[in-house]
């Protein structure tokens, strides 16, 4: 056996190389597992990395994991015992986490305890070298957050070294101590002592606090969605998330997380700008058909024309898409107006709703033979996306709360692109009418429909239904005038 010496010698260069590097000389020391439990991640470190569910469930057990009041003092043994039936489990509450340590059967209590002890007192001093960079690392992305806001991306990247194409923007507000819950989240998403390799931006920012989650031009891999969820339940924090973007329309994406959060509750504490989750058209479309279909649709465009489309249809205005971009009016219209030309319209209802879809696709995939935006197949959604079957099946039990003249009258609005005074016009209602209507309709879906991408799903959905009696004429009427069949229509 090593001595004392040599042991605590390993640990200490281990330590100096990184805290997963400390946990697994941690378990060859006692020859067994360890792991490193934060209360909100689960696992930082583990090793081996199989040991990482009965580290958690011995923390648990342990009852030494850190709750909400910040990190734990000191590095006293919390609780050990035989919590698998074979040899004793060391749990030891440490840097506001819990140091699980499970030692072979043939190692002394005396050793577990030394390297427990060490490896304990080592995370310590690594916590407090990293809390000294702390301050200045927090202002840092706050700054960084500030020019993506700014669509300054150039400086940005200048600032932290690279930027991804993409990003997931989080905000949430709330909460008892919004500065305990912004630690909170701090430590979840960077763990004292580690720094993921996933680049995430975390700040306060006019009181709420902001998570932007930078990544490819795929949909990020779910890792902080789940770390923000768990600290928006521990934390009683309220949040909205918005649709991944492109940095360019970091702005925009920003506001729909504000949008968002506008409609979380106590038992939905986050919620997708997009609101229509898993019934949403992505997640019935291979990501590789889509990303082929995509390329294919926008090949014509370049990166500018298409900056400037996805920012006009998020935000529904060449205003506010021109300062989103940094350029004039002028320039965001010659920017479309190619754009256009090259796709052949942007007239169509239906094509913009596919131009939408096509926006939100994963980069990559050979570029296969699409229609024009303009053209197309007779089909709403293209038979080399989905089949029809399966799009009929998602187009009914996406609208199912809806009865027949709600369906009519949403195609109409969505028809006219959302645009109140012709879509009553064509229905025979009163504005104030169809107003009330939409917010039934907003109200059965559970969606809000101010969403661009939620307004592309549906008029794809309804297409994808619409037969030869979903007209206008279908509406039910009485003595002329349409007929409001009940209390709340």
């Amino acid at each position: 056996m090593d001595s004392d010496g040599l042991v605590a010698r390993r640990l200490i260069e281990a330590a100096a190389r990184s805290g997963a590097s400390l946990i697994a000389e941690t378990a060859s020391a006692v020859s067994g597992w360890a792991v490193l439990v934060d209360p909100t991640t689960g696992a930082v470190y583990s090793s081996p990395e199989r040991a990482a569910a009965a580290g958690v469930s011995a923390a648990a057990e342990a009852g030494s994991t850190v709750g909400a009041g910040g990190a734990a003092g000191g590095g006293g043994r919390a609780r050990s015992g035989d919590t698998d039936g074979g040899t004793g489990t060391t749990v030891r509450q440490v840097v506001g986490a819990a140091l699980v340590v499970h030692a072979g059967p043939d190692v002394s209590a005396r050793r577990v305890e030394l390297v427990t002890r060490t490896t304990a007192g080592l995370l310590e001093v690594r916590a407090r070298r990293a809390e000294e960079l702390t301050s200045a690392e927090m202002r840092l992305h706050a700054v960084v957050t500030r020019l993506l806001l700014r669509g300054d991306t150039g400086l940005a990247a200048e600032v932290i070294g690279g930027l991804t194409s993409h990003a997931t923007v989080y905000r949430l507000s709330g909460g008892a101590d919004p500065q305990a819950a912004y630690q909170a989240v701090w430590r979840a998403l960077l763990p004292t002592g580690a720094r993921p390799g996933a680049p995430t931006l975390i700040t306060l920012l006019d009181g709420d606090l902001v998570v932007v989650a930078l990544h490819d031009a795929a949909r990020d891999d779910g890792r902080v969605l789940r770390l923000i969820a768990r600290s928006a339940e521990r934390y009683g924090l309220l949040g909205g998330v918005a649709d991944p973007a492109p940095l360019a329309m970091l702005a925009a994406a920003f506001t729909e997380a504000g949008q968002a959060r506008d409609g979380a509750a106590a038992g939905h504490r986050l919620v997708p700008a997009a609101g229509l989750g898993d019934r949403a058209l992505l997640r019935i479309i291979p990501p590789d058909r889509l990303s082929a279909w995509a390329s294919s649709l926008l090949g014509p465009l370049t990166q500018p024309q298409r900056q400037a489309l996805e920012g006009w249809l998020r935000t529904g205005s060449i205003g506010a898409m021109a300062q989103m971009l940094g350029i004039s009016r002028g320039t965001a219209r010659s920017r479309l107006r190619t754009a256009a030309e090259r796709l052949g319209g942007l007239e169509s209802p239906l094509a913009l709703a596919r131009l939408a879809l096509a926006l939100r696709a994963p980069a990559g995939g050979p570029a296969e033979a699409a229609g024009s935006a303009g053209t197309g197949p007779p089909a709403a959604l293209p038979t080399e996306l989905v089949d029809a079957a399966p799009a009929r099946r998602w187009a009914t039990a996406l609208t199912e709360p809806l009865d027949t003249a709600q369906r009519i009258a949403l195609r109409v609005w969505l028809g006219h692109l959302g645009s109140v005074a012709p879509a009553a016009e064509e229905l025979g209602l009163h504005r104030t009418t169809l107003r009330r209507w939409l917010e039934e309709i907003g109200r059965l879906l559970d969606v809000d429909l101010s969403s661009a991408a939620v307004r592309a799903d549906l008029y794809l959905a309804l297409e994808t239904l619409a037969g030869p009696d979903d007209s206008p004429g279908a509406l039910p009427r009485r003595g002329g005038r349409t007929y409001q069949r009940s209390a709340t229509l």
